[in-house]
């Protein structure tokens, strides 16, 4: 998959007019589709197969998003230094001294 900033910003507007129920143009569609998920699909004008092509597009760009998102998160991680282990022990002996009862509560007579 190769995503551009143009290419991002044609899948949300295709999305964006998918969602309002509208039809986007067949060809810039397929062209967009064929250059971001390198396939070699024939430009047309049916519905559905846009609304397909269109949602395929989504599905690889929210892919694409999380997999940047991922990426950043990992950077963040290796710039504290602290490893996902030691952040679970740290975090578990906060939630220790916060435990509360749960249940009912004891009858007074």
């Amino acid at each position: 998959m190769k995503f551009t900033k143009e290419d991002i910003e044609k899948i949300e507007k295709f999305i964006d007019i998918k969602n309002r129920g509208y039809y986007a143009d067949g060809g810039q569609v397929t062209e967009v589709y064929n250059r971001v998920l390198e396939k070699n699909a024939n430009v047309t004008n049916c519905g559905s197969c846009l609304r397909g092509r269109i949602q395929e597009m989504e599905n690889a760009l929210n892919h694409f998003k999380a997999q940047i998102k991922a990426q950043e998160e990992l950077k963040e991680e290796k710039v504290d230094n602290v490893t996902p282990e030691e952040n679970k022990t740290s975090e578990e002996a906060e939630n220790k001294s916060a435990i509360k009862r749960v249940g009912r509560p004891p009858k007074n007579k």
